[in-house]
């Protein structure tokens, strides 16, 4: 029950209305017994200031961020952690007697969703995209020992930008960005067994689109990761799956970085069991009409 003690939690974004937060952290609430609730707000950029003052005038306990202000946000708050200051961005506020911490929680997502970490350690990666997700996969990849990133995107210049990023600062062994034209792309593909997909490509509606072009040299020992999760199984996933690789979608991810979110706030450690993740995945899946 709602009462004087009860702290407020939110995400802030532009658009807001889809949001899948609402759903994902009040389910947390109910599954670890909080006096808390979450709710949305929608925020444009001119409001930006005065939503972070509203936080400290009210105790709100803290906040979630989308877009766009990932990047604006980190100007209006106290404090930031390390990896805010190395990804310049931010999806996370924290609360603490008017002093605003700005967090980022989605390489701790993309790292807990990952269940055979061992295959990173040493592993080279083929990464497409190289925008604010890719950056917190780089990240992350650092972080579980990857030694070698290529990097493909669109923009070769934000791809070049990335890598440098990746080696100079993640201390990732090994980072370079791929010209497509000048990429021997089907030897990089039959030779680097872990492949993800971090651009909207093969998002809904455009399901039938994939970022991978030679999928005749995919065996069992490739793993794909896609951070799409709408539809449930992409192209990308379902030709890789057929040449018999280990696939994942990004769902894991969108519910671990929530629920890194919720252990900031609080600081409880709210481990979620198998049978937990399972309950909320195929609530969130049935909150997004997916059928597998």
């Amino acid at each position: 029950m709602i009462n004087a003690s009860t702290t407020l939690y939110a995400v802030i974004g532009d658009p807001i209305v889809h949001s899948l937060s609402p759903i994902m952290q009040n389910w947390f609430i109910n599954q670890f017994n909080l006096n808390a609730v979450y709710g949305a707000f929608h925020v444009k950029n001119e409001s930006l200031r005065s939503c972070v003052d509203g936080v400290r005038a009210m105790g709100i306990g803290g906040l979630n961020v989308t877009v766009p202000h990932k990047e604006a946000v980190i100007s209006f708050v106290d404090a930031l952690t390390d990896e805010v200051k190395l990804l310049g961005a931010a999806n996370t506020l924290d609360n603490v007697g008017g002093r605003i911490t700005a967090h980022v929680t989605d390489p701790y997502g993309f790292m807990e969703s990952i269940r055979d970490k061992d295959r990173f350690r040493g592993a080279s990666v083929l990464m497409y995209g190289a925008g604010g997700a890719a950056k917190s996969v780089a990240y992350a990849l650092s972080k579980l020992g990857v030694e070698q990133l290529l990097i493909f995107d669109l923009v070769t210049e934000k791809a070049s930008e990335l890598a440098a990023l990746s080696q100079n600062k993640f201390a990732i062994k090994s980072a370079s960005a791929l010209q497509k034209s000048f990429a021997p792309m089907k030897e990089i593909l039959a030779h680097t067994h872990i492949v993800i997909n971090a651009t909207a490509v093969g998002m809904h509606p455009f399901e039938n689109k994939t970022v991978v072009d030679h999928y005749d040299v995919i065996t069992s020992e490739h793993f794909f990761y896609d951070l799409v999760y709408n539809p449930g199984v992409t192209t990308f996933l379902r030709m890789a799956a057929e040449k018999g690789a280990a696939v994942q979608n990004g769902l894991d991810m969108l519910i671990f970085q929530g629920l890194q979110s919720m252990r900031i706030w609080t600081g409880q450690e709210l481990p979620l069991s198998e049978t937990q993740l399972n309950e909320l995945k195929n609530m969130m899946k049935k909150q997004l009409g997916i059928h597998e």
